[in-house]
C-alpha cells in the first residue's frame, strides 16, 4: 500500500457524481445528487431516517441499478463495472472470519481483491502497520476487542490502495473507545491523501472531524459544504439555550417558558431555544419570568447551535433555514 500526499492529484477529483438518481419502482430514493470530492477530503454524510444514505453509497458501490454518472480518480464508472479496486469499504458489521488471525483474514481479503501472491506479503503488512495491528498479525480475530476488530475491518478496506474509502456506519453499536479509533482512523487515511466518506449519525464528531458535511433528506442534497459554513448560514450568530430541570416542568413553569419560544428536547426535563439576544439579557428575562421558580433548575447552558440542532429542524420541516 503506497502512502499518498495529501495534496496528490488535487486537480482531479476523487470521487464526483452528475445527476445521481436511486428509484426503487415508483419511489425515489435519491434525485439528482451532484458533489465533488478532493483526494484528502474527510465527508461527513448525515441525514435522517430514510434519507437516502443508503442508496447513495449502494449506488457508488454498483449495488443498485443508477442512473446519472460517477466518475471515480478522474474516470466514469460504467453500469455493472467491477469497483472493487477504486473503492474501499468499511461496513457497519464486522466483516471477519472470527476463527483466522487478522493476517489470515488479511490474506483471504486480499485474495478476493485480485491481489497478486507474491506482492500479499508486503500488502498485508503495510494494511496491518497503518491501522496500528502489526504486532497483533497472529491473534485470533475471536479474541480482539471490538475496536481492534474495527481496525482489521479498515486494514481490510484499504490493503488496495482506493482512491476513495467508505465508512458505512462504523461506529453503530460501539463503545466510545471504539469510535474514537474508528474516527481517528479515517482522519489518517484522508491526511494521505485518500477520499473518506464517513456515514454517521455521531453529529458532534462529525462536526468537529469532517472537512465537509453532506446533508441529505428525502433522498435530495440539502447542502455540501464545509460544517462552520453551514451553521453560520442556518443560525446568522443566534444562540441556543438550553435548561435540564430536575424533575418535568409543571405547567405554570412551561407557561412562563413560552414567551422565550423554548421547545423540549429529547427529554422532557430538557428544554431548548434559540436567540439573538444577549446571554446575559436573555438569562436574566428568563429567570425573572420564572417568579421564584429557579429551584427546579439544574443547569442553564448556552452555546452555538451544532449540526444536532440543525438536524432537529431538518427533521421537522425539511429545511435548513427557519
Amino acid at each position: 500500500m503506497s502512502r499518498k500526499s495529501p495534496k496528490m492529484s488535487q486537480n482531479r477529483p476523487a470521487l464526483k457524481t452528475e445527476g445521481l438518481r436511486v428509484a426503487y419502482g415508483d419511489k425515489v430514493a435519491l434525485e439528482g445528487l451532484d458533489m465533488i470530492i478532493l483526494p484528502g477530503d474527510l465527508i461527513g454524510v448525515i441525514g435522517p431516517n430514510g434519507a437516502g444514505k443508503t442508496s447513495f453509497i449502494k449506488a457508488l458501490c454498483g449495488r443498485v441499478n443508477a442512473s446519472g454518472t460517477v466518475y471515480i480518480d478522474g474516470k466514469p464508472v460504467c453500469r455493472g463495472a467491477d469497483r472493487r479496486k477504486a473503492l474501499g469499504l468499511v461496513p457497519q458489521d464486522i466483516a471477519l472470519y472470527p476463527h483466522l488471525t487478522a493476517k489470515e483474514n488479511l490474506q483471504v481479503i486480499a485474495n478476493l481483491l485480485g491481489v497478486k501472491g507474491k506482492d500479499r506479503a508486503g500488502i498485508v503488512s503495510d494494511a496491518l502497520e497503518a491501522v496500528g495491528l502489526q504486532d497483533q498479525e497472529n491473534k485470533r480475530v475471536s479474541a480482539m476487542s471490538g475496536g481492534m476488530k474495527r481496525r482489521i475491518n479498515v486494514a481490510a478496506a484499504i490493503m488496495h490502495d482506493p482512491a476513495v474509502i467508505i465508512f458505512d456506519e462504523p461506529t453503530a453499536g460501539v463503545d466510545i473507545p471504539a469510535r474514537d479509533v474508528v474516527h481517528r482512523l479515517a482522519r489518517e487515511l484522508s491526511d494521505r491523501g485518500m477520499a473518506v466518506l464517513l456515514i454517521t449519525h455521531e453529529l458532534e464528531q462529525a462536526e468537529a472531524l469532517c472537512d465537509k458535511i453532506l446533508i441529505l433528506n428525502h433522498g435530495t442534497k440539502v447542502v455540501f459544504s464545509k460544517p462552520v459554513r453551514i451553521l453560520e448560514h442556518a443560525f446568522s450568530g443566534q444562540r441556543e439555550v438550553v435548561i435540564r430541570y430536575g424533575t418535568p416542568p409543571s405547567s405554570e413553569t412551561i407557561s412562563a417558558m413560552e414567551p422565550f419560544n423554548f421547545k423540549q428536547a429529547e427529554l422532557p426535563t430538557i428544554w431548548s431555544t434559540l436567540t439573538q439576544a444577549s446571554e446575559v439579557s436573555f438569562v436574566s428575562a428568563f429567570m425573572m419570568a420564572l417568579r421564584h421558580r429557579d429551584e427546579l433548575i439544574r443547569e442553564i447552558t448556552v452555546r452555538r447551535p451544532g449540526l444536532t440542532t440543525l438536524m432537529h429542524r431538518i427533521e421537522k420541516t425539511g429545511k435548513l433555514l427557519p
